[in-house]
């Protein structure tokens, strides 16, 4: 708007000027023309360099406008006539391209950024996949952060057929929602868990048994599984807000130890790359606070999810998964088997 301003402004100045001359010629020939100034036209703006790091834009569905300009209703692909009723792998096959939904902003995993790379681990995986195949892929943004669960992102997307896969979920063994529409998880292709930070005081700890001999407080985000493991086990402990505000304690240096969430290490490097805190060397999640990450699939979409589980496999197998996932700076953990998993 101050842009459109000052060229108005500038374009009446110039007119003002143009008309207050006397145009000499156009009533006597023998007079010399009056030379008329040009309008000045100026587009756009001066977008200076920056240095450092800026945080990557964030999904908000009143926002964003791949998401309002119809993404939320509607594939961000076309599916010809013909291919609409087909199985999906057929789908893939014949259009050359793997129609997927994953949410606005699960960072490390995914996010709607369009100007900042990379897109997410998720992401990566599925164009790795996609490329030696020689597809290509569409992804269909959605919001699973609702106090709804899961059930609202599904029913406007995989129900609407918009995409044939689901992007970044977790294997909790509470997964109601899958079933309520008719959904099923693929193999998964790693594990996510609480695991253990330190600094100062508390570098020597390697579990969770040392900081509780050594009675060292330990900060942990609240409402969440590990915080209730914590409080149920005897632990002297701090709650905080979230993930990012447990973080935030660390770098300021009121806690020297805290148990985040994995993912969460990622954004800790981005946010604090001055901070002296890292993952205790050699840790792994305990079993109570492991989860494993996999996409999904509609049930009856067999050859869609075979194909993806031997993916997985071979990927697993080659170290590419892990070789993505910790280029993001975040930890890699197997998959839990199942007779280990909590709750399955």
């Amino acid at each position: 708007m101050r842009m459109f301003l000052r060229c108005m402004a500038s374009l009446l100045a110039t007119a003002l000027l143009v008309a207050t001359i006397p145009r000499a010629g156009a009533d006597d020939p023998a007079q010399p023309k009056v030379f008329e100034l040009e309008p000045e036209y100026v587009y756009g703006k001066n977008r200076k360099p920056r240095l450092g790091y800026r945080p990557p834009e964030v999904f908000d569905p009143l926002s964003d406008q791949l998401y309002q300009s119809g993404y939320r209703d509607f594939p961000p692909t076309a599916i010809p006539d013909e291919l609409k009723q087909v199985d999906a792998m057929t789908r893939v096959q014949k259009m050359g391209r793997i129609m997927a939904c994953a949410d606005g902003w699960f960072w490390p995993f995914s996010r709607t950024a369009r100007k900042n790379q990379p897109s997410g681990i998720d992401i990566e995986l599925l164009q790795q996949i996609a490329k030696r195949h020689g597809w290509e892929i569409s992804i269909a943004w959605a919001n699973t952060g609702t106090r709804f669960g899961l059930g609202p992102a599904f029913a406007r997307t995989m129900d609407k057929g918009i995409c044939d896969l689901f992007l970044g979920l977790t294997v909790t063994g509470d997964d109601g929602d899958l079933a309520a529409h008719h959904m099923v998880f693929t193999s998964p292709y790693m594990s996510t868990g609480f695991v253990l930070v330190t600094q100062g005081a508390a570098k020597a700890a390697r579990s969770l048994d040392d900081i509780k001999a050594r009675r060292i407080k330990i900060g942990v985000p609240a409402y969440s599984p590990i915080y209730e493991y914590v409080q149920k086990n005897g632990f002297e402990f701090t709650g905080f807000f979230q993930n990012a505000w447990t973080i935030d304690a660390l770098a300021k240096g009121e806690i020297d130890a805290a148990m985040l969430w994995s993912g969460a290490i990622s954004q800790a490097r981005l946010e604090h790359p001055e901070a002296e805190f890292e993952m205790a060397k050699g840790y792994v999640p305990i079993p109570e606070m492991r989860w494993n990450s996999a996409w999904a699939v509609k049930e009856k979409e067999t050859d869609l999810k075979r194909f993806i589980d031997e993916e997985f496999d071979a990927m697993l197998k080659s170290g590419e998964i892990e070789r993505i996932v910790e280029r993001y700076g975040m930890p890699f953990f197997p998959p839990v088997a199942d007779e280990t998993a909590k709750d399955r």
